[in-house]
């Protein structure tokens, strides 16, 4: 597959993304089934233009700086996070991954289960303390920022006249929480568990298995990223691999294949 099909393969999923978490809001859901088949539909959809937001840093959604970085914008909208403080701290996450005071993401370890919502409905926002507190703002993340907000702003006002508040706020609050658990707990405290400062190999862990590459759009390749960031999530496929013990529940529960330093793949 060629780079500029790669980059259409991944704007058409932010594309399908934003009709699917944001334009489905303007139909009502009916009953308790129905709200719950809405609120995880839209919450998944989400978790995937995070993803795609992921792409866009890594350069993989168009030829240049300014086509990644404005998708990967639009790709976020859903999840009303602005791209500003990612764009910037991601970079440092890959330089400096599990080093505390170094590594910005470092935050998203919880002490006890209890914290593990908290931390990660926290995290996209914790990046501009993060970031102030080591003196990295400056004027022109400020009004970059602004407007990143000014423009989620914009969208989520308009679809607050459209669809009215009930629906709004129905159909986005359960979501953003659960996309904030799924993406930060599975796809980021999960593959970084043990929070090795070892090699690049014991650093960060893959999930086994075709399932949660598919499901993540190669995110479950966190390992593989880690060591070739320049590859797009359809480029990680060939590194899947399968888990070695073929019983039911290790096919139904994914494992994560976890290096220790010395070992070997």
């Amino acid at each position: 597959m060629s780079r500029n099909q790669i980059h259409w393969l991944s704007r058409f999923v932010i594309l399908a993304v934003l009709l699917e978490s944001m334009g489905t809001l303007a139909f009502e859901p009916q009953g308790v089934l129905g709200y719950s088949i809405d609120i995880l539909f839209r919450t998944y959809a989400m978790f995937l233009g995070t993803v795609m937001a992921h792409e866009g840093i890594h350069g993989s959604l168009g030829r240049g700086r300014t086509a990644n970085l404005w998708w990967a914008r639009i790709a976020l909208l859903p999840s009303m996070v602005p791209l500003t403080n990612f764009q910037k701290t991601h970079m440092l996450h890959h330089a400096f991954t599990n080093i505390p005071e170094m590594d910005p993401d470092y935050f998203v370890g919880p002490r006890n289960i209890f914290e593990i919502p908290i931390r990660a409905a926290a995290m996209p926002h914790q990046w501009f303390f993060w970031l102030l507190k080591r003196g990295r703002i400056n004027p022109v993340h400020l009004v970059d920022l602004l407007l990143n907000y000014a423009g989620i702003f914009s969208v989520f006002a308009a679809l607050l006249m459209f669809v009215g508040p009930w629906r709004l706020a129905a159909g986005m609050v359960p979501s953003l929480i659960l996309v904030s658990v799924l993406l930060w707990y599975p796809f980021a405290v999960k593959t970084h568990e043990g929070f090795s400062t070892g090699s690049q190999e014991s650093r960060s862990h893959n999930y086994h298995g075709r399932f949660m590459y598919w499901f993540s759009l190669g995110l479950s390749m966190h390992r593989e990223h880690h060591l070739q960031p320049r590859l797009s999530w359809i480029e990680l496929k060939p590194f899947v691999r399968e888990k070695k013990d073929t019983g039911l529940l290790r096919r139904v529960f994914p494992g994560r294949d976890i290096r220790l330093d010395g070992e070997s793949s």
